[in-house]
């Protein structure tokens, strides 16, 4: 329990800094933890027989943030993600194709899906971040999806009952489940009187925006935790990785967040 505290303690300053400085180094940051956390499924994923395209799934990681990074506004406001889906697909049947019947359709697929749930799904942390007044507003992913986590454990622990998915998760219950979302919400309710006067936004709209947010947020990261549950169970492994003493890997850390940031942003900007 010492270990997994201390790691998680330094695991938040880790995040705080990046968060904080934004820009280049918050890029950086991301790319380190996309390609650990793709290397890491893809250990999950070869666990289970298949055989991915590691090179081709690293690579494409890297150029998706050199892109991020040398040409900003193009990824911002063009068709950036559309080409970048586009093209990943079709070098990945061309590599199905060339090296058949060694590598199959599945493994392109699973490539594929790699790709899109760790190196994209975090840059929506840096996406964030780089709006306007971003350096208030990235904080509601990790109060949408940690503060989420600690409210479950704690509301499942004193009042859980009943099993929200036991074959997935056999310690989740829907009192936790139900616990995690309020507190979630309440969470994001004090953040926002804490921010309301440094963004400039109307109050209303602000405690409007924080409900979604930890709504959406909360059960977004609970699917995503229980998501990422499924395929080690599919898998055959217990954790992705060993990297961080007391949580497992940067998956298994992360697996709530990456699924909350999308849902936070597309939320700022209906309601903002």
């Amino acid at each position: 329990m010492l270990k997994r505290t201390i790691s998680g303690a330094v695991l938040i300053i880790v995040m705080f800094a990046l968060m904080y400085a934004g820009g280049w180094v918050m890029l950086a940051g991301l790319l380190g933890m996309s390609l650990i956390g793709l290397y890491e499924f893809f250990y999950a994923v070869q666990h289970s027989g298949r055989k991915p395209f590691r090179m081709i799934g690293m690579i494409a990681a890297f150029v998706y943030y050199a892109v991020l990074y040398l040409w900003a506004e193009y990824a911002f406001e063009g068709n950036f993600f559309l080409f970048f889906g586009a093209g990943i697909f079709m070098v990945l049947m061309i590599a199905c194709v060339v090296k058949y019947p060694e590598r199959e359709i599945q493994d392109s697929a699973l490539t594929f899906a790699g790709v899109i749930y760790v190196p994209v799904l975090f840059s929506f942390l840096y996406f964030l971040r780089e709006l306007e007044g971003g350096a208030f507003y990235v904080w509601y992913i990790f109060l949408a999806s940690w503060g989420s986590d600690t409210c479950a454990y704690l509301a499942g622990r004193f009042f859980g009952k009943h099993k929200m998915a036991p074959k997935l998760s056999p310690k989740k219950t829907m009192e936790g489940a139900v616990g995690g979302t309020l507190g979630a919400i309440l969470l994001c309710i004090i953040y926002t009187l804490c921010i309301q006067t440094y963004v400039g936004e109307n109050t209303t709209t602000l405690m409007i925006m924080s409900v979604c947010v930890g709504l959406f947020g909360s059960v977004l990261g609970q699917t995503g935790d229980l998501f990422a549950s499924a395929i080690k169970r599919v898998m055959g492994i217990k954790d992705y990785g060993h990297l961080i003493p007391g949580h497992g890997g940067i998956l298994d850390r992360f697996d709530s967040t990456l699924l909350v940031g999308p849902a936070v942003m597309m939320v700022i900007y209906l309601i903002l």
